[in-house]
């Protein structure tokens, strides 16, 4: 099965929207703080549509390797769960809500497979991160400065539990949330690691790795702080093993000037350490505490084979009569949602994505490391199942099979 043309047509929308889309959507989410009219999530769907619909007009469309078959299998596998989702009790608008921020973002895919050259993948990167600045520095001065507007709009959008700054300065929400914030954080040090291989760009690169690690730990999401934790080590492997960056015996020179900040801090101010540290060390109860929920979850499925339908085990589902289980866990959730057939479509994607990409690391580094700290952070959080957060990760997938043509 091929639809591919290599002719690319000009004049009709010659801005590649899919490299703005980031940008676009943190703007609408910026909105919200001047008016509840703006809907940032209907606002991101009808991009992709738009991005979906221009890539159709540019005949962008490669569907020949075994990948994208199957990443088709499981687009469509998921629309036609709404039929298990009815059966189980739920209504159409649980499904829908829950296919436009977790399965509508597979577009991604498609436009992670046409970056096809550094170039693109620079002018991708380079706005994602942009946009992660926007929202990440707003979000500091909120943090800092806690004008009363902004805690009002944190407590009418559930941020807070509290309308006080005290209780505003516990996570920095920024306008997406410390979920999203967190989880975008870490991808956007892995999107500055693309820069580091070549010196002009360096420099960039690292800057947005150290901002990106700062939004990531304010953030005080415990997967997204362990998260960056990793991406570190995982960076600083790149830099001293796997590129021959800089001479090794500077990796030690960079760890005595950590534990030195960190020494420093601990005097300046030591009860921000120790909160950090409580955070981390609270890591192994934050899945102890969910694993009675996963197991009630499982145990409480429609169909093993099927599962109870896209949007059953999420918050989409909350409140309603014949609510299954929320299984807060990515993983878990995919799997009591779409049952053994959906779940093994999904590894057997990931498994063969992963392969190329472990097979290729120089070129795939920033890919690969994107995929897997989101599948770490999904053990216990459904961050695949928020909308800001699905694009860059179906996008990763997209470029790791971008030679499938």
């Amino acid at each position: 099965m091929e639809i591919n043309n290599p002719v690319q047509k000009k004049g009709l929308w010659p801005v590649n929207i899919y490299e703005w889309y980031y940008i676009l959507v943190i703007l609408g989410y910026v909105a919200t703080l001047f008016t509840d009219k703006m809907r940032p999530g209907v606002f991101a769907a009808a991009l992709m549509l738009i991005i979906l619909a221009r890539m159709t007009y540019k005949k962008q469309f490669s569907v020949k390797s075994t990948t994208d078959i199957l990443i088709l299998v499981y687009f469509f596998y998921n629309i036609i769960s709404v039929f298990w989702l009815k059966a189980s009790g739920l209504p159409v608008t649980v499904h829908l809500n829950e296919f436009v921020v977790s399965v509508l973002p597979m577009i991604f895919y498609f436009v992670g497979k046409s970056c096809d050259t550094d170039e693109k993948k620079d002018s991708f990167y380079s706005k994602f991160v942009a946009a992660l600045l926007i929202v990440g520095f707003l979000g500091i001065f909120f943090h800092i400065f806690a004008p009363q507007f902004y805690i009002d709009y944190s407590f009418r959008y559930s941020f807070i539990s509290k309308a006080d700054a005290q209780t505003s300065r516990v996570r920095m929400d920024s306008v997406v949330g410390c979920t999203v914030l967190g989880a975008l954080g870490v991808s956007g040090m892995l999107a500055g690691a693309h820069f580091i291989d070549r010196k002009d760009t360096r420099l960039k690169g690292i800057f947005f790795i150290l901002c990106n690690f700062i939004f990531a730990v304010l953030s005080n999401q415990r997967s997204a702080m362990v998260a960056s934790l990793i991406v570190i080590v995982y960076i600083n492997y790149l830099i001293f093993w796997q590129f021959d960056i800089v001479d090794r015996k500077y990796f030690r020179y960079e760890m005595v000037m950590i534990i030195a900040a960190l020494t420093a801090l601990w005097f300046i101010d030591n009860s921000l350490v120790m909160k950090i540290w409580w955070r981390l060390e609270s890591l192994p109860l934050a899945v102890s505490e969910r694993s009675e929920q996963w197991i009630a979850a499982i145990n409480n499925m429609y169909s093993t084979w099927f599962g109870n339908g896209l949007g059953a085990n999420g918050h989409k589902a909350l409140g309603l009569e014949d609510t299954h289980v929320i299984a807060d866990g990515g993983l878990i959730k995919l799997y009591c949602e779409e049952g053994i057939i959906g779940l093994s479509l999904y590894i057997y994607i990931l498994i063969i994505s992963l392969k190329k990409g472990i097979g290729a690391i120089k070129r795939y580094y920033v890919e690969v490391g994107i995929i897997v700290i989101a599948l770490l952070q999904s053990i216990g959080s459904n961050i695949l199942a928020f909308q800001p957060v699905a694009p860059i990760f179906w996008f990763a997938l997209g470029v790791i099979n971008e030679e499938d043509k």
